[in-house]
This record gives C-alpha cells, sequence and structure tokens, in this order.
C-alpha cells in the first residue's frame, strides 16, 4: 500500500516538473525596450522630410528576436501632421545586448500649405514622430512603439519653402 502510494506521489511530481518545464519553455516573448537615441532632420524639402532616426532596443528575453520594420509618423508645432511612412529595417535582436536601429524616412507632407505657414516662423519648428518597431515573424509580432522629440531650424524650413516656389521667368537664381 505504502508502495503504492509513493508511486503515485513519485508520478504526480514527476508530471508537475515535465508541466512546469514544458510551459517555462513555451512561454511568450517579452516585447524589447525601445529607446529613442536620436532623429536628425538631414533635409527638408517639397517632397518632405527627410530624417535619420536612431533607436536603442534590448531584448529581455533568452531567445533572439528580429526587428522587421519600422513606422513613422511627425507632427509639426503640434499642428500639423506628416504621411506615415513604414521601412523594412530588418535587424537581429540578440538576448541581452543593446542594439542600435538606424532608420532613414522621408515623411512626405499631407499638406503643403504647412510648410508655408511653418516658413513664416520665425523659431525653430518643433516636431514629433511617434512610431513603431515591428518585432517577431510571420507568425507571432508585435508592434513596440517609441516616440521621439527635436526641432528643425528655421533656415532648413525658409529653404524648403522658397524651393516650392515657381520660377519667375526671367529671375537669376541666386548664386549657389
Amino acid at each position: 500500500m505504502r508502495r503504492m502510494i509513493f508511486r503515485r506521489l513519485f508520478a504526480l511530481v514527476v508530471v508537475t516538473c515535465v508541466l512546469a518545464f514544458v510551459c517555462a519553455a513555451c512561454k511568450k516573448p517579452v516585447p524589447p525596450k525601445l529607446t529613442p537615441k536620436e532623429v536628425r532632420v538631414t533635409a527638408v524639402s517639397t517632397r518632405g522630410i527627410d530624417v535619420l532616426m536612431t533607436v536603442e532596443a534590448t531584448n529581455p528575453n533568452s531567445i533572439t528576436l528580429s526587428a522587421r520594420s519600422v513606422t513613422g509618423k511627425a507632427k509639426l508645432d503640434g499642428r500639423y501632421d506628416m504621411a506615415t511612412v513604414t521601412i523594412d529595417k530588418p535587424v537581429v535582436l540578440p538576448p541581452n545586448v543593446p542594439t542600435m536601429i538606424e532608420a532613414p524616412m522621408t515623411l512626405p507632407w499631407t499638406d503643403l500649405g504647412a510648410l508655408q505657414v511653418l516658413a513664416q516662423s520665425a523659431k525653430p519648428v518643433p516636431y514629433t514622430v511617434e512610431g513603431t518597431v515591428a518585432v517577431g515573424g510571420e507568425n507571432l509580432n508585435v508592434d513596440v512603439p517609441f516616440t521621439v522629440s527635436g526641432t528643425i531650424t528655421r533656415e532648413q524650413i525658409a529653404a524648403a519653402a522658397l524651393k516650392s516656389l515657381p520660377a519667375i521667368p526671367g529671375l537669376v537664381p541666386p548664386p549657389k
């Protein structure tokens, strides 16, 4: 009788340990931590604003993850929305190692009239870029959000606004 109780107790302990191991092995990955490092405006034109975003991603899991794409949308001066842009940016995210993700993007104007209004400003134009980094594979993935802010110089906005004006016949363009 004792032997039978011991066998059942032993079987219960073994089954419990196996289930605990299986559950731990199948644990859903935790999304990486994203830390925006820099958004640098590289150009302002009538097409949009060219930026180079740098985001640090740290994968807290014991398995390697991969970032697939970066999506961003900017708002200028708290009121002018730029178009949303997604770029493919495959990056391997090893466990517990900070990895820099650099994403060059052109954020198109949704309203070119905003460029003219902003060009009349006497101060730098603040902006906020909100976006996500798509992490995972085909079947299991998650969009991890980030937000970063900065300013565009008055000179960059003014130069882009001047380029948007139609050429006046007979007027000689300024020397470069």
